[in-house]
């Protein structure tokens, strides 16, 4: 007796185990597997004291799975859903998509954030990313896109790709093989950037008919955590060549000083140093840029690559080039938006931290009167195989 009376309490206390283990535990077909988020302006709404507020409009890109995306055997054009919702916070939004859904909306498997250009310079982006950050599902590894246009025509595009959301994510991490676009920023880098103050850029999304395109930033502005403006390709290109990445690949077209023609010049390396100068009530910088790759193309004729004084122009074309660029870059963000992006500041507090943390307060406005002196040195180290030899 004694001895089925242990057994009976053990195997009691293991279905209790059993039952505790599992007791919250959600089958996947009832969970909404959230790829992307995108949010936006929505209409304005008026309360009962007559106040008018701006309400916030978030797009939940779904992705659905295989075993339900067919119906009578055959599959479904599309493997998401895109659903939108409308509040004055984003948990209202998440509330509200929740009531129109059999399942638990997940954000375990979040790939991409997409910010709508209006949202981000109508609303402190801290205030955005709030409820992601005390999430737990949601990865701080997690890419944030800034979006000329609305969010869910971006989350539409699949190009090549079977899912918007994926395409987007593959398409950050690829930032090295063009300057167009500035180095991807997760979510929580976001938030350092945004808890320090510190001016930065984004990466720009935008649309055609047929896809989406990630080339040019919008600069942020650390002190209102809004966006300010947007950098073309041209002067993103420039700044590019302000950050120490030495992967940083792309083309530079140049023009040849005695032709007139074209010339095509591929970064390979890139080395870039910063020297803060003090001056007085002024902070100025020297930047060098010391640059190898590779000539392209070239619509010289009769052009030789094989001969030294025609790689010479090729390299004074490929450094006017860059010059012009990284003029551009400097013109827009330090005189136009105010904003340190290149994280110039951050050079000054490396070598003189006591002279940082008197100017930091006020960085973005000292750094807009800085004279920045930029020297730049290319090499062409490679031309390939193939030249037109004069005569």
């Amino acid at each position: 007796m004694r001895g089925s009376r242990v057994i009976r309490i053990a195997f009691t206390f293991l279905s209790l185990v059993t039952l505790i283990g599992c007791w919250d535990r959600v089958e996947i077909e009832e969970v909404g597997i959230t790829l992307g988020i995108g949010f936006d302006m929505a209409d304005k709404k008026t309360d009962s004291t007559d106040r008018e507020g701006r309400r916030i409009s978030m797009t939940h890109h779904f992705a659905i799975p295989e075993q339900f995306s067919s119906k009578g055997g055959v599959k479904s054009k599309k493997s998401y859903v895109n659903l939108t919702s409308t509040g004055e916070q984003v948990f209202e939004n998440v509330n509200e998509i929740s009531t129109r859904l059999s399942r638990i909306p997940s954000y375990e498997h979040l790939r991409i954030i997409v910010i709508n250009e209006e949202v981000a310079k109508s609303i402190d982006l801290r205030n955005i990313v709030n409820f992601l950050l005390r999430n737990s599902e949601t990865r701080r590894s997690m890419p944030v896109l800034i979006a000329q246009g609305p969010t869910v025509q971006v989350l539409e595009k699949e190009g090549i790709a079977t899912n918007p959301a994926l395409k987007l994510k593959g398409m950050t991490e690829d930032y090295h093989k063009s300057l167009s676009m500035p180095p991807s920023l997760k979510l929580g880098d976001l938030s350092e950037k945004l808890t320090g103050k510190n001016s930065f850029v984004i990466q720009k999304v935008s649309t055609t008919e047929r896809e989406a395109k990630l080339a040019g930033a919008a600069v942020i502005k650390g002190k209102t955590g809004k966006m300010v403006g947007w950098l073309t390709e041209e002067e993103t290109t420039g700044l590019n060549f302000l950050y120490p990445d030495h992967k940083r690949q792309g083309v530079v077209k140049g023009i040849d000083p005695k032709s007139g023609n074209a010339i095509v010049f591929e970064v390979h390396k890139l080395n870039r140093t910063i020297s803060p100068q003090s001056l007085g009530d002024r902070i100025d910088f020297a930047v060098e840029l010391n640059i190898e790759g590779r000539l392209r193309e070239d619509w010289v004729y009769p052009g030789n690559a094989f001969d030294k004084e025609f790689i010479s122009r090729a390299e004074l074309a490929a450094k006017e080039s860059v010059e012009k660029l990284v003029q551009k870059a400097l013109s827009k963000t330090q005189k136009t938006f105010k904003a340190d992006v290149a994280d110039f500041g951050k050079k000054l507090q490396i070598q003189n931290p006591k002279l940082w943390n008197k100017v930091k307060e006020n960085w973005d406005d000292i750094f807009s009167r800085s004279v920045i002196s930029v020297k730049v040195d290319v090499k062409i180290l490679e031309f390939g195989t193939t030249a037109t030899k004069k005569g």
